[in-house]
This record gives structure tokens, C-alpha cells and sequence, in this order.
């Protein structure tokens, strides 16, 4: 195989590696979906049971304040889950139509060669590759960076419940 055969095969295997990588990260963002649901669900049952107007009993003012802490926790995981979303990039190589006008430009500068133009578009198509290549590989990193930093902050708002459920007992 050629080197510039092999630089293009290269080139479109790791794009295509990352784009698939894309859409299972997009995929996989079920699991923080589900446990953002789950405490929302926990957090309004432990509401009903609260008693804010007691203060200044100790137990339930740590109950209140994990309930808050929970609060703001499940937001900052909902925006990790969210920012994941909008920054889904969507890069692709040349398509047909531009193919079509880089030959054409190429046969208008005088390369009548097909063999020297193939090797050219080629050429081209590995550098559109390697360029989209590099844009999913740096989204997708913070991708799953986001995707994993916000369940973490969803599955310690949900400890902080239950903790919370723990202490409702001996709330007075």
C-alpha cells in the first residue's frame, strides 16, 4: 500500500473511531438521566416530610441543609448533563459536491493526470479526516469528562438523601 493510500485509510478509520465514540457517549448518557430522575423523585418525598419550622432542634436543621445541598448538587449535575449536550460537535470531511469542485480545479490549473489528482484529493481527504478527527477527539474527551463529573455530583446528591432519610426519625 502506498503512503498516501495508507495516511487516507488511517486518517478515516480514527475519524469514524471517534464519531462512533460520539454517539455512545451520547447514548450512555441514560445512566445520569435516570439517576437525575430518581432524586428528583426522593427529593420531593423527603420534602413532604420535612419540618423547616423547627430550626432550632439540631437534627432537623442538618436534615434541611442536607436537603438543600442535595438541591444544589442535582443542579450542578443537571448542568454537566446538559452542557454534554450542547456541546455535541457534528465535523465532517468534504462530500461529494466538494469533491467534485476540488477536481475540477484541479483539471483547470492543467492536471490532466488522474492518477496525480486521485493522489491529491486523497490527500486532501486525509487532512479533512485528520482535522475532524481532532475536533471529536477533544468534544468527546469533554464529553464523557462532563458525563462522568455529573453523575458523580447526581449519585452524592442522592447520599446526601439518604442520609437525610436516615436522620427523619429523630427529626423533631
Amino acid at each position: 500500500m502506498d503512503p498516501i493510500r495508507l495516511r487516507f485509510e488511517v486518517m478515516r478509520e480514527l475519524y469514524q473511531s471517534q464519531r462512533d465514540r460520539r454517539e455512545q457517549i451520547r447514548g450512555s448518557v441514560a445512566t445520569p438521566v435516570s439517576a437525575l430522575a430518581f432524586t428528583v423523585f426522593n427529593l420531593s418525598t423527603l420534602a413532604t416530610q420535612l419540618n423547616v419550622e423547627s430550626w432550632a432542634y439540631p437534627v432537623n436543621f442538618i436534615i434541611t441543609l442536607l436537603f438543600f445541598l442535595s438541591v444544589v448538587l442535582l443542579l450542578s449535575g443537571a448542568a454537566f448533563i446538559i452542557g454534554l449536550e450542547r456541546g455535541v460537535i457534528y465535523v465532517d470531511p468534504p462530500d461529494l459536491r466538494e469533491l467534485v469542485e476540488v477536481e475540477k480545479r484541479l483539471r483547470e490549473q492543467g492536471n490532466n493526470d488522474n492518477e496525480a489528482i486521485a493522489d491529491q484529493m486523497q490527500d486532501m481527504l486525509s487532512g479533512s479526516y485528520d482535522v475532524a478527527y481532532r475536533w471529536y477527539f477533544a468534544a468527546n474527551e469533554q464529553a464523557a469528562r462532563d458525563r462522568t463529573q455529573g453523575l458523580h455530583l447526581i449519585l452524592f446528591s442522592l447520599g446526601l438523601i439518604v442520609v437525610a432519610f436516615a436522620l427523619l426519625p429523630f427529626q423533631q
